[in-house]
């Protein structure tokens, strides 16, 4: 209509513009000639205007005048949004049959993957839950969701997380506490497709009585236990708690205080943090201080690193993703640990490491224990034996960094200065108070509060010691001598300027401890010691180890052929746990026997206790329906040296199938109690693992680990390892504890080796310790049905509950033809990492 009228007006002008522009002759000649040229020049007009009419779309503006320009613009304005329109609506539809598309190659890779899942479930031999409920969805997403496993969004890794999720679920056990629900997330992420597993677990009813297992959830052990609130405020002293409130019935003793264990709750600290936190700590933050802490299982591809501090095992696995070696990880993952977990390793005490060489197929052992002076003696804590637990006489030779040089010479690849570099970095940036280091402050504070170089656990505002979570700097000279370890390497603690600072550190606080006894201090490097277990090898570290002891409780226990039907019902299971109790019986009346090769020849026994006849010979005295009737039925002729709590494992597995697994140790918590001035090491307290003259077992002390110069203690640690017959590494494990060391060590292997269990609730199951002397079954209490306990008791057994976070913390690596798994014990809340 607009244009129309516009084309009209125009025509009208032109006719009144062409009319006036006529001239007409006023003669009668004129009048006919000027009507017609009127008439022609009206049709003229006229017909114009039809065309105007006819041809005003198509009309080009370059001819018009002002009016006309104006009017054609208007015209083309709204042709142009009339096309726009119509190309939004294309767009629309396009955008709608994509959406379309998408939804259905989504929905196709879902049901591909599900399918994957459940086909993967079906013939998987990983153990399966009947209580959980799991759901898996998939979303468009580029945005990955807080998990407790997080890898590359493959339908293995899927089917893997899935099956983790299923085995979440605590056992049913005789208690008045009803774990609560939880929800475990597992989560992979690519590109564009973010796949998350969501397993949510129904809380067991609150019930008094005992209940039964049934064969249709064969597997009552190697549960994660979540703990009330209520609980999370009685765990500071809570074995001191339950032994005094233990009323014995029998041989049965049952405690009064809940069967569930509570971890020490965790308080943010009241005083400003002495550094400010850095960012790449916030995950330690969550993990360390969360009021129901799981252990957390990696599945890795590579390589991994399982330790009792997380960001140490992150620093072991980059270095290991730098081209680094087993080694190389290991050390500067302990380097770590000598500053993170202080209260239980570090350069002031020793270790022992054992190291398998793939290519090789061989495993060599580095024994750098700490060493007694030269001016010891087999009399000298006679008059005062309490001066062998702390104080300066307890301090024996360190040996930690001779080790460290040993094994960097042998087997390293970086230099050396990188294997420092990031504890380093700790130094300047600060840590987070763990939970672990919070109780080993509640306990020593009174032996270490005195001590200028422990200030920085101080909190200013109370006078007492920091809480979980505050961000802290190492002892200012233990950072110094970090450098200088970088600088010159680990010998100069032994013959440089660390070792005259160590020598005058040592004088000053009273040892007896002089500079030949750093300057003559070596660590031995010996062979690996070997048993076959079925198809699998075992590696152990000879003595001091403990590690013989480890295998012929193996030894014995593998010719019963456990399955799993063995822990389908309260008796079988109830016999199971008598049995292994009868072998640890076994190993432990040897292990007095045992010391320093240097100093006695324990060849023979070594050979025998790794042998599987003598397994066999030990395994046919085991009653299955009583224990034996004294210590020296199972053979003891020495009585035993009980070992302290303050150690610290890890383990490493490397791309090209190399393995470490290291236990270091400063003895207690703090050692000796004392810490050097000049150079900030925390000085151990090895002294005490040395036989004493008197003993309340009734039995001779062993000469083979009495004090002599030079001589190494004998000692609970550890590490092993085991390898498939093809020679791959099927288990890298260690542990933390004492003498309780021995015992974690034999259930976890078990676990995984005959009770098919994955090594997350392997490690995670309740555990049970025996040491022969003193004559009692600890059990991790909240962990067993009570009909289990009664019938324990029946076979004659003395049982003594204990708090979970009293037992061994076992440091983990298995792997198998899909992945590699890494998992840490909840029980010292430690961190894994790989890739």
């Amino acid at each position: 209509m607009h244009s129309t009228a516009c084309g009209v007006g125009a025509s009208a002008t032109n006719l009144s513009t062409l009319q006036s522009s006529i001239t007409i002759s006023p003669g009668p000649a004129a009048t006919g000639a000027g009507a017609g040229a009127a008439a022609d020049a009206h049709k003229m007009v006229h017909h114009s205007n039809e065309d105007a009419m006819n041809k005003i779309p198509l009309k080009s503006a370059g001819g018009l005048d002002s009016d006309e320009e104006k009017n054609g613009g208007e015209l083309m304005q709204d042709t142009a949004a009339a096309e726009e329109a119509r190309r939004e609506q294309m767009r629309v539809k396009v955008l709608a049959w994509m959406k379309k598309l998408t939804i259905v190659l989504i929905c196709f890779i879902g049901i591909a993957l599900i399918s994957y899942v459940i086909i993967s479930l079906c013939f998987s031999d990983w153990p399966k839950s009947n209580r959980n409920s799991t759901t898996t969805t998939t979303t468009t997403t580029t945005t990955t969701t807080e998990a407790t496993i997080t890898t590359a969004a493959t339908a293995t890794e899927i089917a893997l997380a899935t099956d983790i999720a299923n085995s979440s679920a605590p056992p049913a056990t005789a208690t008045t506490i009803a774990p609560p629900a939880t929800a475990t997330k597992f989560s992979t992420t690519t590109s564009t497709t973010t796949t998350t597993t969501t397993t949510s677990t129904t809380p067991l009813p609150t019930t008094t009585t005992t209940t039964s297992r049934t064969e249709s959830n064969p597997s009552p052990t190697l549960k994660t236990f979540h703990l009330t609130d209520e609980q999370q405020h009685e765990a500071a002293d809570a074995d001191a708690d339950t032994d005094a409130a233990t009323e014995s019935v029998g041989n049965l003793n049952l405690a009064s205080t809940p069967a569930e264990d509570a971890l020490p709750n965790v308080a943010a600290s009241t005083s400003a943090t002495t550094a400010e936190p850095p960012a790449w700590l916030a995950d330690q933050i969550r993990i360390d201080t969360s009021e129901h802490f799981e252990s957390v299982l990696g599945v890795y591809q590579h390589g991994a690193v399982s330790s009792d501090n997380l960001e140490c095992s992150k620093i072991g696995s980059g270095i290991l993703q730098k081209n680094g070696s087993a080694v190389d990880a290991a050390i500067a993952a302990l380097l770590c640990n000598g500053l993170l977990t202080l209260q239980s390793m570090g350069l002031g005490g020793g270790h022992l490491m054992n190291v398998y060489d793939r290519k090789a197929q061989l495993a060599t052992a580095i024994d750098a224990r700490e060493v007694a002076p030269y001016e010891a003696t087999e009399e000298m804590f006679a008059k005062d034996p309490e001066s062998s637990n702390k104080g300066p006489l307890s301090i024996a030779v360190p040996g930690e960094a001779m080790g460290y040089h040993v094994a960097h010479q042998k087997f390293g690849r970086l230099p050396w200065a990188e294997l420092v570099a990031p504890s380093l970095e700790l130094c300047e940036k600060g840590y987070h108070v763990s939970q672990h280091m919070e109780r080993a402050l509640k306990f020593q504070w009174p032996l270490i509060k005195e001590h200028e170089q422990y200030e920085t656990y101080r909190n200013a505002q109370t006078g007492s010691h920091h809480t979980a979570g505050t961000v802290v700097k190492p002892p200012k000279n233990l950072c110094k001598t970090y450098k200088l370890l970088a600088e010159n390497g680990p010998m100069d603690l032994y013959n440089g300027t660390l070792a005259k600072l160590l020598a005058e550190d040592l004088k000053d606080v009273g040892s007896i401890i002089i500079p030949d006894d750093l300057e003559s201090y070596e660590a031995d490097v010996i062979n690996s010691i070997t048993m076959h277990l079925g198809e699998d090898t075992l590696y152990v570290i000879p003595p001091v180890s403990s590690g013989s002891v480890v295998a012929h409780a193996l030894s014995i226990l593998q010719g019963y052929n456990f399955t799993k039907q063995d822990l389908a019902t309260e008796e079988l299971r109830a016999r199971t746990i008598h049995r292994f109790a009868e072998a640890l019986k076994f190993a432990f009346a040897q292990r007095p026997e045992l010391g320093d090769v240097h100093f006695i020849d324990t060849r023979e026994l070594v050979s025998r206790l790794n042998s599987v006849d003598f397994g066999e010979q030990n395994r046919a005295k085991i009653n299955d329906s009583h224990v034996l009737p004294d210590a020296q039925a199972y053979g003891a002729n020495s009585a035993p040296k009980d070992d302290p709590y303050g150690t610290s494992n890890l383990v490493v597995l490397a791309p090209n199938g190399d393995a470490v697994s290291v236990t270091s140790s400063i003895n207690q918590y703090f050692g000796s109690g004392l810490i050097g001035p000049r150079t900030g090491i925390v000085l151990n307290n090895g002294m005490n693992d040395f036989s004493v003259e008197n003993n309340f077992f009734g039995l001779p002390q062993s000469a083979a680990n009495k004090i002599e110069p030079h001589k190494r203690a004998m000692s609970s640690q550890s590490p092993v390892l085991l390898a498939d017959k093809a020679g791959d590494m099927r288990l890298v494990i260690g542990a933390a504890g004492g003498s309780r060391i021995i015992p974690a060590v034999v259930e976890v292997v078990a676990n995984v080796l005959w009770f098919g269990e994955d090594l997350r609730r392997a490690i995670d199951a309740p555990r049970f310790y025996h040491q022969l002397l003193p004559d009692v079954l600890e059990y991790e209490e909240g962990g067993f049905p009570e009909m289990v306990l009664q019938l324990l008791a029946k076979r004659g057994h003395t049982l003594k509950p204990i708090s979970r976070i009293k037992g061994s913390v076992v440091t983990a690596i298995s792997r198998n033809a899909t992945a590699i798994y890494a998992n840490a014990d909840y029980r010292k809340r430690g961190g894994v990492a790989g890739f």
